[in-house]
């Protein structure tokens, strides 16, 4: 029976014993019991039951091993009688189960899968090499309860190495996302025949775009300006093959990606593992973000610009308004009425005298223009500065009456409850 289909048919039998999958022999170097020949020279053969005995001993305690068979024709390592406290006989079938399941998808994938691997201030489950010797990676089975920053920890532990790691579990976990790391899930009656069931339920993500129509963004109100879209990072539906996912991984074509959190989207950003077109999607989405940002902080800007010019044509307007008004009042000789600005006079305070129109103060440039100029043509407009008067004497007809009275500016308008809205009578 192929080893991983007697650990399947051990699991679904209930039979938990705790053995190593490796053992290190003292001419052979490492044997590995999930393949044949165990190693250098060494098919199981010539280890099991051999007389005399193989001279085995465990990579992580060193004590004595022996070779065993069990009924279900699982082959592993056992610890001679008397082993010390050894962290690989903790180890739970399931652990071993999920090990044997990395390394067999590795080996398909054309990588070499070797099992407890110590490193530099860690030890890998499954450690992957590259045919050609240039690249490793780790692959962890983390059923095991244990905190984000202990992974984190480890995984720079790792990295430090030039070894990127994956973990795996088989739980909910609060850290899938906070380091490289997948979630699998195995049927509840796996099939004795099958060289894996197990199938990536999470930590890996697609990232769905979305525009609004033409670009424009209708989410907000209809707020001005590109729509930074509105794109979400989703699980893959439905769940990939644990053997395709390790093989996607090895062959570069799956990554582990920083997603950035946008609408709709993740809870935070968090680790997932994707593909480069999806990569390709969230950065346009972000780009448009980015672009959304500056025309937002352009129109603030500009903004503030005109709302800065509004004040300061206001408060010219309420310091001109006074001697304006007795101007007017002395030449036409009666009431002068204060109207409100409007389109009609440029935005600037028209002066009344018995209905008729005798003068505008401080107008806006810009609208004087058509209709408006013609309109200003009789009247006498009120300046407080010489570039406001050289401005608006070349937006008018040549023969317009501009005064210019120098009068102090505030640095800001009245309250609009106290403007000025009417001049008493003049004598």
């Amino acid at each position: 029976m192929h080893l991983l289909s007697a650990l399947l048919v051990a699991r679904l039998t209930g039979q938990s014993s705790l053995v190593p999958l490796t053992a290190q022999h003292a001419d052979a170097g490492v044997l590995d019991a999930t393949v044949d020949p165990l190693g250098e020279g060494a098919p199981w053969e010539a280890i099991h039951r051999a007389r005399p005995r193989a001279p085995l001993t465990c990579r992580e305690c060193g004590h004595g091993l022996h070779a065993k068979l069990s009924p279900k024709g699982l082959r592993f390592f056992a610890h001679d009688r008397a082993a010390p406290t050894c962290s690989l006989v903790g180890e739970t079938m399931a652990h071993r189960l999920l090990k044997l399941q990395l390394a067999s998808a590795i080996r398909d994938a054309g990588w070499y899968a070797e099992l407890e691997v110590a490193g530099e201030g860690w030890r890998a489950d499954v450690l992957a090499t590259s045919p050609d010797g240039t690249r490793r990676m780790a692959w962890e089975a983390q059923l095991a309860q244990i905190t984000g920053a202990e992974l984190r920890e480890r995984t720079a532990r790792m990295e430090a190495s030039g070894v990127p790691v994956c973990w795996v579990t088989d739980h909910e976990r609060p850290w899938i996302g906070e380091v490289p790391a997948i979630r699998i899930a195995l049927p509840a009656e796996p099939a004795p025949s099958a060289a894996t069931d197990a199938k990536v339920v999470d930590g890996t993500g697609v990232f769905l775009e979305s525009w609004c129509p033409r670009r424009r963004c209708e989410n907000d109100g209809g707020t001005p300006g590109p729509c930074p879209g509105h794109g979400w990072w989703r699980p893959v539906v439905p769940a990939v093959d644990l053997r395709v996912f390790v093989g996607g991984v090895l062959c570069g074509t799956i990554r582990a990606h920083q997603a950035i959190a946008l609408s709709r989207s993740l809870d935070s950003a968090r680790i997932v593992w994707t593909t480069r077109p999806h990569v390709i999607t969230e950065r346009t989405q972000l780009e448009a973000i980015e672009r959304r940002c500056e025309h937002d902080e352009l129109a603030n800007a500009e903004r503030e610009r005109h709302l800065a010019a509004i004040a300061a044509k206001l408060a010219r307007q309420q310091a001109l308004t006074p001697p304006a008004v007795a101007l007017v009042g002395t030449e036409a000789r009666g009431y002068v009425g204060v109207r409100d600005a409007t389109p009609e006079w440029a935005m600037g305070v028209p002066l009344f005298v018995h209905d008729m129109p005798r003068g505008v103060v401080s107008p806006v440039v810009s609208r004087i223009k058509g209709e408006v100029r013609e309109r200003f043509r009789e009247l006498t407009l009120f300046v407080a500065t010489e570039s406001e008067l050289s401005a608006i004497r070349r937006a008018c007809v040549p023969e317009q009456r501009i005064v210019l009275f120098k009068v102090e500016i505030p640095a800001a308008p009245r309250p609009p409850a106290v403007t000025y809205r009417r001049a008493g009578r003049v004598r």
